[in-house]
């Protein structure tokens, strides 16, 4: 058995409307998936409408300029910071790039988290939007540290307006965000008032780092 037949048997209960969780045990078990597999799994493998729904969203880099942009902002820098760490990033069923780390709810800064804004928001400069607001999550920690560095550093680098919010969930605000939302949360982009999703981290992995983005399914080989 291989990754690969894992992903064909998950997908095919997920095809059918089986509830996460429950198909997610019994592939997993099946096929006897290590943690890491298991997370790539669950976080790459979609029903074929939610792709097909997600994809009509996304948005190209040209795209952005001239527009507002609002950023999930977690989402992308544990996104970029996976990669600069070596775990595995990968393109998902929807067409949208995401990490096997799993770590959103108890991230916390570490040594490469300098690096990692330095590279968000250098590409965030350079797509050239009319406006940038950053949304970050308040339960995670020190997201008021956090929301100061970047208010910091925007003020030096950014000559367009801009806004730096912590909410209890930044979920909410993006749902109903009237621009162009920079994230790889299905939550978020399935919420039918969200018409235009651009994938940040992946743009910041391939335009920075040259990195050809392996689908899900080159993971097991």
């Amino acid at each position: 058995m291989s990754f690969q037949d894992a992903i064909e048997d998950y997908r095919y209960l997920k095809n059918r409307g089986y509830p996460d969780k429950a198909a997610l045990k019994l592939v997993s078990d099946h096929h006897r998936l290590n943690s890491v597999l298991r997370n790539c799994l669950f976080r790459a493998i979609f029903a074929y409408p939610d792709c097909e729904n997600r994809r009509s969203k996304l948005m190209a880099a040209g795209d952005v300029e001239g527009h507002m942009l609002g950023v999930d902002w977690y989402n992308v820098l544990i996104t970029v910071e996976s990669y600069l760490k070596g775990f595995p990033v990968f393109i998902s069923d929807d067409g949208l790039v995401r990490d096997s780390s799993g770590v959103h709810g108890s991230y916390k800064p570490g040594k490469i988290t300098e690096r990692g804004i330095g590279e968000i928001l250098s590409q965030i400069t350079a797509l050239k939007p009319s406006r940038v607001e950053l949304f970050l999550d308040a339960p995670i920690s020190f997201s008021g540290d956090m929301a100061e560095e970047l208010r910091s550093r925007l003020s030096r680098t950014l000559s367009v307006p801009y806004s730096v919010s912590v909410f209890p969930s930044a979920d909410y605000p993006l749902k109903s965000f009237d621009g162009i939302v920079a994230t790889a949360d299905s939550i978020i982009i399935d919420r039918v008032q969200i018409r235009r999703v651009f994938d940040l981290a992946r743009h910041v992995v391939e335009t920075r780092f040259g990195m050809q983005i392996p689908a899900v399914r080159a993971l097991g080989e």
